[in-house]
């Protein structure tokens, strides 16, 4: 008897002991869980949202009209999608990446486009690449690495670039050259 009450104890001890461990585990993913929350809706929005925006959709008609074929916007990839699919235009990313040259650059340097504040450093790549249009919608962009939100402020700079059409959900700006 008293053996079995010994064997008890311990198993007693060893659940308990389980029990705490995991109330522990379960407070301390909460804890991270609460504290991330915001970063992690942040992160998951640009997925879950629409991704291309009826604005969007909608002024499509004004590059038809005030673009020519094949001219190349600076664009995120679904953005460029957009413009190639509806527009018969280019997109800086997006289309058939096996074709593309150094795309991982080209991505790297689109990504640095849109989050740079730099209006020379933009407009440096926007020529780089042959870029005549800038698309900007007020969404966020994703150019193969990350969502990020666009820095606009280097587009008023008027030595670089100029307004051409703002809907309030996107604006398009054209490239200035030298």
């Amino acid at each position: 008897m008293k053996g079995l009450k010994k064997i008890g104890l311990k198993l007693s001890g060893l659940a308990l002991g389980r029990a705490v461990f995991f109330i522990l585990a379960a407070l301390l993913v909460s804890y991270y869980a609460y504290f991330n929350y915001a970063d992690s809706i942040n992160q998951a929005s640009a997925w879950v949202n629409p991704i291309v925006t009826k604005e969007e959709l909608e002024a499509t008609k004004w590059v038809l009209n005030n673009s020519v074929e094949r001219e190349v916007f600076a664009t995120c990839i679904f953005g460029g999608e957009l413009l190639m699919g509806r527009t018969l235009r280019e997109g800086w990313l997006g289309g058939d990446w096996a074709i593309i040259p150094n795309v991982v650059k080209q991505m790297s340097d689109a990504d640095e486009f849109f989050k740079t504040k730099d209006a020379k450093k933009a407009h440096e790549l926007a020529l780089a690449y042959n870029l005549s249009k800038v698309w900007a919608p007020n969404r966020q962009v994703f150019c193969g690495f990350s969502w990020l939100n666009i820095e606009r402020e280097k587009f008023s700079n008027s030595t670089y670039f100029d307004k051409l059409y703002d809907s309030g959900g996107v604006q398009v700006y054209g490239v200035k050259r030298k």
